[in-house]
Formats: C-alpha cells, sequence, structure tokens
C-alpha cells in the first residue's frame, strides 16, 4: 500500500531517521506503531529470516490491511565486518537473537518522532517489555500486537 515518507535527522549525530505512516494518526486514536532499529540493510530486504520479532515487510502488510499506522526506522551504522559475519551467518541458515540491550537513547529519538508525527495512544508491533518514560513523552502503550512470526 501507500505510505507517506518522512526523513528525520538527529542533531546530535547528524543521523537520518525515517518514518512511513500510513492514514490519519492522531494522539487520542490507538496507533499501531513499529520503531525498527535495523542491524543491517539486510532487514530491509530479507524477508524470510531476521532476528526481530516483526519484520518491516510484515509491519507494512499488518499497517496497510488496519489502514493506519506507523513504523519508524531508525539509523543503523554497521561495519563492513559485521555485515560480512551476518551475511555468513544466514547462508549458514543459523537463527539468533540479538544480544543487544536497549539503548535508553534510542528510545528517546523514536519517542520524539512518534511524537512529531501525532501519535499518542499506541499499540506495539514488538515484543512485550518494559518501555522507559514513554509517559515523559506524551506516548501511553495500550498493547502489543501478535507477531506472525510467533506462528511460525
Amino acid at each position: 500500500g501507500r505510505f507517506q515518507l518522512y526523513a528525520f535527522r538527529d542533531v546530535p549525530t547528524g543521523s537520518s531517521h525515517l518514518a512511513l505512516v500510513r492514514g490519519d494518526v492522531q494522539a487520542r486514536t490507538e496507533t499501531l506503531v513499529r520503531v525498527h532499529e535495523p542491524l543491517s540493510v539486510l532487514d530491509l530486504l530479507d524477508t524470510a529470516q531476521s532476528n526481530h520479532s516483526w519484520g518491516v515487510h510484515e509491519a507494512m502488510a499488518t499497517i496497510a490491511s488496519a489502514g493506519q499506522g506507523v513504523i519508524v526506522l531508525l539509523n543503523c551504522s554497521q561495519t563492513d565486518d559485521a555485515l560480512e559475519s551476518q551475511l555468513s551467518d544466514r547462508a549458514d541458515k543459523a537463527t539468533r537473537r540479538s544480544d543487544r540491550s536497549a539503548d535508553l537513547r534510542t528510545y528517546g529519538i523514536g519517542a520524539q518522532i512518534l511524537r512529531d508525527l501525532g501519535v499518542g495512544r499506541m499499540r506495539l508491533m514488538a515484543a512485550p517489555r518494559k518501555m522507559p518514560s514513554m509517559t515523559g513523552f506524551g506516548l501511553e502503550v495500550v498493547g502489543y500486537a501478535d507477531s506472525p512470526r510467533s506462528e511460525r
């Protein structure tokens, strides 16, 4: 389906972030939200295997079906060695979860983008977890959408 594309610049780091928006987002209306920090460009290309509970393609299809939602794609920086390692792991069909801990700064960047887009009440397309300080940004997590990957 059709999405509006928005670009945001993180002033302290100079990083760019993208947001895909479908439908009329309003703070009082529950909005499907996927905040995605790609481990690499492969996360955006590969629909079959990912380290995330929701792939970008799955999130886009779900939001398109619902008629309204937001996907935030946070900037990802990856070294050439890390990309080659990920390609090798996928060639071996290895499946593993990312062991990266949540970066509170990343939460803040995603939250600021969501508020700028008009999100208030949100149903997250993510594995349930504690979301630090979302109320400080005027955001309310009302629940979590079931991942299509949990059915596999």
